[in-house]
């Protein structure tokens, strides 16, 4: 059985609340003014043991840190952050105190962004021609070079808002997933609450040839050191 750990933080003179595990309460440890967030005896080889449970045990992990992040101000750990013994967790922190503590200061009033942008369509009006002939050829001419030009637009949308995102925050990671979808995430201030309305508003107008969604305010999974990972 496991220490099983989720994240670690600065603690507080604020109580947290905090959240169920995959199997019992969650608990708060401390090490020289580091704390780390664990449930203990936990076999993270019983968690990974079926598909079933491995997801399960996937969205309890996201969960409990989003819901300690709400609160507090944390460093997420990868999913399966497992110490065979409370003591060795805490040699751990106090291996890499001073590393941890300065992260946590650069991004103690930040908060991660994901924002998803999926390509609109221009609908497909070749079957609908009515026309014989040249001038039908005509017609899908024109309506190739539509299309063209449509995606050239868009291809434009998507560059001039990677600038303007570049220009306006320090840290931005640009993902292209399946097929054209793409996401940008970036760090913004905690207590930004302009992002949700007129931002997002405005970039949209911009992007029109896109449908955009931005999340809610999230911890800063994409900016963490491979070390703290």
């Amino acid at each position: 059985m496991s220490v099983y750990a989720y994240a670690l933080l600065v603690p507080t003179a604020s109580e947290l609340v905090l959240p169920l595990g995959m199997e019992r309460n969650t608990e708060l440890v401390y090490c020289s003014g580091l704390g780390a967030i664990v449930e203990p005896e936990i076999s993270v080889e019983g968690i990974q043991a079926t598909d079933e449970r491995l997801l399960q045990a996937v969205l309890i992990h996201d969960r409990v840190i989003r819901e300690l992040f709400q609160q507090t101000p944390l460093l997420p750990l990868r999913f399966g952050s497992g110490f065979t013994s409370q003591e060795k967790l805490l040699n751990h922190l106090e291996q890499h105190q001073e590393q941890y503590l300065e992260t946590l200061t650069q991004l103690a009033d930040k908060v991660e962004y994901t924002l998803k942008l999926t390509p609109s369509s221009l609908l497909d009006e070749s079957d609908t021609i009515d026309a014989r002939g040249k001038a039908y050829l005509l017609a899908k001419k024109q309506r190739y070079q539509t299309q063209q030009a449509f995606q050239a637009q868009q291809s434009d949308q998507w560059e001039l808002l990677n600038q303007s995102i570049l220009k306006t925050y320090t840290d931005v990671i640009c993902e292209t997933r399946q097929a054209d979808v793409r996401q940008i995430h970036f760090l913004a201030q905690r207590n930004d609450s302009t992002l949700s309305t007129q931002q997002l508003s405005l970039w949209q107008v911009q992007c029109s040839h896109w449908q955009l969604a931005l999340s809610e305010p999230l911890p800063p999974y994409h900016f963490l050191k491979n070390t703290l990972r």
